[in-house]
């Protein structure tokens, strides 16, 4: 029985609504509102008319934010723009409409442009190089691009951005020749990459008064000039410049050969000679004998002869020094010591040793020792237990430092996201992917027992870099990983493998290669200040 209110239906009515509330027909619904439906229905941002529209009010605002005088303002505003209009480039002519393509790709220059000059203005010079970079890879030749990205390079004032605003303002020049404005500006590009050259120079000038290797300092100065000059008679010959890598392989090379042929050639000298003054002194004995009766000799036999003549005088001169040595006090002794020391040390090779430097009476002055640890951890010594009173002492750290220089530098990496490359934002990394060789000495040097770390290295190293899904690589170069050069100077030359990154990844790339740069610049300064605590 029905209640109040309630309403009566139909057999009929009560199949419809039975046939409506089915699983069946449940299931069915969400088909009428599939995704394809709804966007079809609601179509999602606005139309390409829109965005040009929208683009150009973006633009009218910006210009006058920019004319008032707020520049960042007017940066927000161009960005607004550039966002509406860079889609529109990326999209097949046919479905844009070409004339609307065109208005929005010039409207996109312009925001581009736009944004470069205000960037400018808040001396932000890296966005600003950006933004024309932008203009350049759809317009090479775009001479308002030229000329704000070189003014933006001259700021930053290293050598890259200078050269890259020399290439940038000498273009400038060739389309527009009367442009006086671009003329200054280049001789100023010009006068500055003179003087960070001869910063250069006086830098590794200065490098060559300090540390322990002056010889290698000076001679890498040298290197530098004599490569210096070889540019230039190659560029007055009309050929290809050499890198400083491959000068400086080539130059060692030839002086490689040549020191090899002329101990040859020495080595053949002294052979030569001493046999003639073995035979000479044979023939002077043989007279001897012949005046005294005796037999002569061979030359095998009167060689055994000088050899125990020689022995018996050694074991001698020894007895002589132990008894010399038992009258002397211990002041003398220590003195004696040092002497002999001296003169063993002034037998090597290295040119760096400085002290008192004496004769002995035989070859039986101790030998120098390696500094080792010492035992008695309850009384720690600087140096070994020879040289305790002693004023000077070496130590080769040549393999320890090689092996932690080595591990530095293969860690130098950068990265960053939601970087701004040419096909949208993405990831970028640069790091040192192989360290190919590391060579050189290390030594920690203890004048009266205070230590000092010296080392002079070269190092090659292979890097990658991914700037999105692009991926390029190259080497790195140190040629003067040296004690008396600061790590914030270090020369890091580069060269990208192949013909490199193109025209469009060409500034980001090198953008991203800088930083590698001071990186592995950090890296050996790290080295250096682990190196610096070891004794």
């Amino acid at each position: 029985m029905a209640g109040e209110g309630d309403v009566m239906m139909s057999p009929d009515q009560a199949d419809q609504v039975a046939q409506k509330e089915s699983p069946q027909d449940t299931a069915k619904e969400p088909e009428a509102e599939s995704p394809e439906t709804t966007e079809t229905k609601e179509p999602k941002g606005p139309t390409n008319e829109e965005r040009v529209a929208m683009a150009e009010s973006s633009k009218e605002a910006g210009n006058v934010l920019l004319k008032a005088g707020d520049a960042a303002a007017a940066v927000s505003k161009y960005a607004e723009g550039i966002e509406l209009t860079e889609p529109l480039l990326e999209k097949d002519p046919g479905d844009v409409g070409e004339e609307l393509q065109k208005r929005g790709t010039a409207l996109y220059l312009a925001l581009r442009l736009n944004s470069a000059q205000a960037n400018i203005k808040q001396s932000s010079w890296l966005l600003a190089i950006e933004h024309a970079s932008k203009v350049l890879l759809i317009e090479k030749d775009n001479t308002k691009a030229l000329y704000r990205r070189s003014l933006a390079g001259l700021q930053l004032d290293t050598e890259g951005r200078l050269e890259e605003a020399r290439g940038d303002l000498s273009r400038l020049i060739q389309l527009e020749p009367s442009n006086r404005e671009a003329r200054e500006m280049l001789f100023k590009v010009k006068e500055r990459l003179k003087e960070l050259r001869q910063q250069e120079k006086e830098r590794l000038s200065a490098a060559m008064k300090g540390g322990l290797y002056q010889e290698q300092h000076k001679k890498l100065g040298k290197l530098q000039a004599a490569y210096e000059e070889e540019v230039k008679r190659l560029k007055d010959a009309g050929e290809d410049e050499i890198s400083f890598e491959d000068f400086a392989k080539k130059t060692k090379e030839k002086e490689e050969e040549l020191e090899k042929k002329q101990k040859e050639e020495a080595q053949k000298r002294r052979e030569e000679e001493r046999q003639k003054e073995e035979e000479r002194q044979l023939k002077e004995e043989n007279r001897r004998r012949a005046s005294e009766g005796k037999p002569s000799v061979t030359m095998e036999e009167w060689r055994a002869e000088a050899k125990a003549v020689a022995a018996q005088e050694k074991k001698r001169v020894e007895e002589v020094v132990k008894m010399d040595e038992a009258e002397l006090d211990e002041e003398d002794k220590k003195l004696l010591k040092e002497t002999k020391l001296w003169t063993q040390l002034g037998r090597r090779e290295k040119g760096y040793y400085h002290g008192r430097l004496g004769t002995v009476l035989s070859d039986a002055a101790p030998k120098p020792q390696l500094v080792t640890e010492s035992k008695d951890e309850s009384s720690p010594k600087v140096g070994s237990e020879w040289n305790q009173a002693g004023t000077w002492e070496e130590k080769d750290a040549s393999s320890w430092a090689q092996e932690r220089l080595t591990a530095w530098l293969g860690d130098a990496c950068v990265s960053g996201s939601n970087v701004t490359l040419p096909a949208g934002a993405g990831e970028v990394t640069a790091k040192v992917s192989k360290v190919k060789s590391v060579k050189g000495e290390a030594h920690i040097v203890y004048v009266r027992k205070q230590p000092r770390h010296g080392f002079n290295y070269e190092a090659d190293l292979s890097f990658s870099m991914n700037l999105g899904d692009d991926k390029f690589s190259g080497t790195l170069s140190l040629p003067e990983i040296m004690d008396g050069i600061a790590c914030a100077e270090l020369r890091v030359d580069a060269r990208w493998k192949g013909s490199g990154p193109s025209e469009a990844f060409l500034s980001l790339a090198n953008e991203w290669l800088d930083r590698l740069r001071e990186r592995v610049r950090g890296q050996v300064a790290a080295f250096k200040e682990e190196y610096q605590k070891r004794s």
